[in-house]
C-alpha cells in the first residue's frame, strides 16, 4: 500500500451504512473520513404508484427486475418487499449487486465493465428476445434518465417503470462547508451528478488545494460542466476502486 491517502481529510457525501463503510475504508488507508451527506433518498411523491409496483413485484408478476442503485435496495428493504425466487434480478454494477446480496436477494445479471445504465441494457439485451422474456420492471430514482426502459420498449419488451425514491439535497453543516472552502477538508469524493450540484450550490468551486475525485467518467463529465476541475476519475464506477486508485497514487496533489 503506497499510502497516497494517508493524512488526507476526505469528504464522504452520503450517510447511512454506505457512508460508514466508506469512512472505515478511508480511515483504514490512513486518512480521516468526514461523513457529510449532500444528498439523501426519500420516498417518491407518488407512494401509491410505488406501493402498487412493489406489490406486483412481490406477487411474482415480473420475470426480471432492474435495480440501478443501492438506494433502490434500501427502499425495498424499508418497505419489506420480498422478491420471489422466480423473478430474476439485474443489477447495474458490482456495488449495487453487493447491496442486493446483502439484502438477501440473489443477483442473476451484472454487466461487465462500467456500471452504467447504457452498458447494462446493451449487455442484457444481447442474446435475449421479447418472445422468450416475460414482463420487466425497472426501479429507479426520480432523477435518473429512462435509458433502460426506453431501450426495452424500443426492442419490444413488456416493461413497467417504478420511481422507487427521490433524491433530495441536504444542507452541510456550516463548519464542514467552510472547511471545504478553505481546504481544511482537502479531498472530496464526487459520487454522482446530484452530489456535484449540491456541492456547487452550497460551497461553490473549491480552491486549488482541494482534490476532486470522481467515481467515474460520466460523473466527471457532469462535474466539468458544473465548473469543477476533476483531478482523478475512477475507471470502474466504484467507490472501492476510487479509493484504491487514490491510495495507489504517489501523491494526490498531482492531477490525472
Amino acid at each position: 500500500m503506497s499510502g497516497g491517502l494517508r493524512g488526507r481529510r476526505v469528504l464522504i457525501p452520503r450517510g447511512g451504512a454506505w457512508g460508514e463503510r466508506v469512512r472505515d475504508e478511508v480511515e483504514r488507508r490512513g486518512a480521516t473520513g468526514v461523513i457529510a451527506p449532500l444528498i439523501q433518498s426519500r420516498p417518491p411523491r407518488d407512494t401509491a404508484a410505488r406501493d402498487a409496483a412493489f406489490a406486483r413485484l412481490a406477487a411474482g408478476d415480473y420475470a426480471w427486475v432492474f435495480i440501478t442503485s443501492a438506494a433502490t435496495v434500501e427502499q425495498l428493504v424499508a418497505q419489506q418487499v420480498s422478491i420471489p425466487v422466480g423473478t430474476r434480478i439485474a443489477a447495474v454494477g458490482r456495488p449495487t449487486a453487493r447491496a442486493v446480496a446483502d439484502a438477501g436477494f440473489e443477483v442473476e445479471f451484472v454487466p461487465v465493465g462500467t456500471s452504467s445504465a447504457t452498458n447494462m441494457i446493451a449487455q442484457w439485451c444481447a442474446g435475449r428476445s421479447p418472445r422468450s422474456t416475460g414482463r420487466c420492471l425497472v426501479l429507479r430514482s426520480d432523477l435518473a434518465m429512462a435509458v433502460i426502459s426506453d431501450e426495452l420498449e424500443l426492442q419490444g419488451y413488456d416493461v413497467d417503470v417504478c420511481i422507487a425514491y427521490r433524491t433530495v439535497g441536504v444542507d452541510l453543516d456550516a463548519t464542514v462547508a467552510d472547511e471545504v472552502r478553505t481546504g481544511a477538508i482537502d479531498t472530496v469524493l464526487l459520487t454522482s451528478l446530484s452530489v456535484g450540484r449540491e456541492l456547487r450550490r452550497q460551497v461553490g468551486i473549491p480552491g486549488p488545494d482541494v482534490f476532486i475525485a470522481s467515481i467515474g467518467p460520466g460523473t466527471t463529465r457532469d462535474a466539468e460542466k458544473l465548473g469543477y476541475t476533476v483531478h482523478h476519475t475512477a475507471h470502474s464506477q466504484s467507490v472501492d476502486a476510487l479509493l484504491a486508485e487514490l491510495d495507489a497514487r504517489p501523491g494526490t496533489e498531482e492531477s490525472s
